[in-house]
């Protein structure tokens, strides 16, 4: 059994090691996927909003949750449609996306409330578990849970029982 074990463990710890030099990888992320009919909380320091644009720019330890999805950055425009709905969130400055489950940080994030996507750029780094994994770039597919990681990935999974 030990061996069955160390051999599982020795053969993911191959691969992943592997991963590392390919420019992109692909994993299924269940974590976030925020009700898309829960209503989206703002907080800042300083809201400002441009009827022109149709567009709300908040300012200073900006707190956004919809569901069980939180987004926490130094500056979040949220554009509109039309109808008055949210169309996405441009979040940057120290961004950090959070699930009770997973988490990633970022210099950069653009949610798509109407695609269901999540682009995150710059110094990614992203939790799961014992897994943990830098990039320059993290692209969820909301609808499908479906992730793409790239640029310099690295990969760190935790295999002891700390």
């Amino acid at each position: 059994m030990r061996r069955a074990i160390f051999v599982g463990t020795t053969i993911i710890s191959t691969f992943l090691f592997a991963m590392q030099g390919v420019a992109q990888t692909s994993l299924l992320l269940g974590g976030f996927d925020p009700d898309s009919d829960a209503p989206v909380e703002m907080t800042a320091d300083k809201l400002t909003i441009s009827q022109e644009n149709g567009s709300a720019q908040f300012e200073g330890n900006v707190i956004i949750g919809q569901g069980d999805i939180r987004i926490a950055a130094n500056l979040v425009v949220v554009t509109y449609l039309e109808t008055g709905e949210i169309d996405k969130l441009s979040a940057s400055g120290g961004v950090t996306v959070a699930t009770a489950d997973e988490s990633a940080e970022s210099d950069s994030v653009e949610y798509s409330l109407k695609n269901r996507t999540l682009m995150m750029s710059g110094n990614v780094l992203f939790s799961q578990g014992k897994i943990l994994m830098s990039a320059k770039s993290l692209q969820i597919d909301l609808n499908t849970g479906a992730a793409t990681v790239e640029g310099q990935v690295k990969t760190i999974l935790s295999t002891g029982s700390n």
